[in-house]
């Protein structure tokens, strides 16, 4: 244990050097300003529906977005489509998929903002011509898990067109994920709280103007099965400098954004979220879960408040490979016995709620919790053996 720790400080500080590096810098001279500025538009309507609070969130395929190490944390192979109504009748789509390689998962993902075609009008107010407006990036993205934590990176090419205007770049995204044991009142160590990591769009200038450089860190907690919340802080941080200038940079760039999210029999979904300094701080969102044959899908929809621009509207079908399907039947009775177990673990009958939680695997193998009560509660069940046997040691030498 002391190992690990010692390698996630390690990553730690060298995520922090590519933070405040000065040659990783790309700013304009103007300060504060940043081109390719869609870059900055939320990925996938399940994080949309949470406020955009993702950073540490655990396998989902959205992490190529907002923490490629979370990539480290996916099961299965997945695939993602997601369509995004926006304001002046703009849209942006979204292809991701993800699948293993390596013991770890690598990730693509492309998104296109476009803006319908409009009139380009002289001075004397005549149509001379036809403005096109879209933004293209492709990502490719790989994440790793150590064991003791989550690495991860990307790679971005950036193209946009502003009528005869066409700019590309560059960029990379780096982040680490550390899920962590805590323990409860009942000395059970709990593996349900994760810290998360990011430093996004390091790269080439868009033209004049530096790309929208983001620093996040974020924190994800299931408080049971049925209910998480999510925390995610934001630096928009254009120059090293601006990291230290709490004047311009923490009161104009800086965000908080949360989201919480309900799970009924991982069947539906119910999220919220909220984003603190932004013009648009609502958000709401819906899943639902269905699985035919080997393949689940999940469709996701969600509702972000845009201030005077009006409500933003988001679609996202979400396709799993998955090894045995499993019906509402199964989910139901998997439940029972889960709770069947969470009462014998109250009353500390770890025998009792380990037989549970197993019956609750049985029925359901892709339970987000059961597995880990079932490792904790035999870790906990180890440990009381051994402090038998070392009390019995000391009655003897006694």
């Amino acid at each position: 244990m002391i190992h690990t720790e010692k390698y996630t400080i390690f990553f730690l500080i060298i995520l922090l050097l590519f933070i405040f590096t000065p040659q990783y810098t790309y700013a304009a001279g103007s300060g504060g300003t940043s081109g390719a500025d869609f870059l900055e538009i939320g990925v996938g309507s399940r994080p949309l529906g949470m406020g955009e609070a993702f950073t540490a969130e655990v396998g989902d395929v959205n992490a190529i977005y907002y923490n490629p190490a979370g990539l480290g944390t996916l099961k299965f192979p997945v695939m993602s489509l997601m369509h995004q109504e926006l304001i002046v009748d703009s849209r942006f789509e979204n292809v991701s998929l993800a699948f293993p390689v390596w013991n770890g998962f690598f990730g693509f993902s492309t998104s296109v903002f476009w803006v319908p075609p409009f009139d380009k009008i002289d001075i004397n107010g005549n149509k001379i011509g036809t403005v096109n407006f879209y933004n293209v990036s492709g990502i490719v993205a790989y994440g790793y898990s150590l064991g003791f934590m989550e690495v991860g990176g990307s790679i971005k090419y950036i193209y946009q067109q502003i009528d005869t205007l066409q700019l590309q770049s560059f960029a990379f995204d780096a982040g680490i994920l550390k899920r962590i044991t805590m323990y409860s009142p009942f000395d059970a160590p709990i593996r349900n709280l994760s810290l998360g990591l990011s430093i996004q769009n390091i790269g080439t200038n868009a033209k004049d103007d530096s790309l929208p450089r983001l620093i996040r860190a974020g924190l994800s907690y299931k408080m049971s099965h049925f209910f998480g919340f999510n925390v995610d802080l934001i630096e928009n941080a254009i120059t090293s400098s601006d990291l230290y200038d709490f004047t311009s940079g923490f009161n104009e760039s800086f965000r908080i954004n949360a989201g919480v999210e309900l799970n009924y029999l991982d069947i539906l979904f119910f999220r919220g979220g909220y984003r603190f300094n932004d013009a648009g701080k609502y958000t709401f969102g819906l899943g639902f879960n269905y699985a035919i044959k080997n393949i689940a899908f999940v469709i996701d929809a969600s509702y972000q408040d845009a201030g005077v621009f009006g409500p933003i509207y988001s679609f996202t079908i979400t396709f799993k490979l998955i090894p045995k399907v499993i019906t509402i039947e199964d989910k139901l009775k998997a439940e029972v016995h889960y709770q069947r177990g969470m009462k014998y673990f109250i009353t500390d009958d770890i025998d009792g709620a380990i037989e549970e939680f197993k019956k609750a695997r049985d029925y359901n193998p892709y339970h987000k919790n059961v597995d880990k009560k079932i490792q904790d509660l035999e870790e906990l069940k180890e440990l009381k053996r051994q402090n038998e046997l070392l009390e019995k040691e000391q009655q003897k030498i006694r």
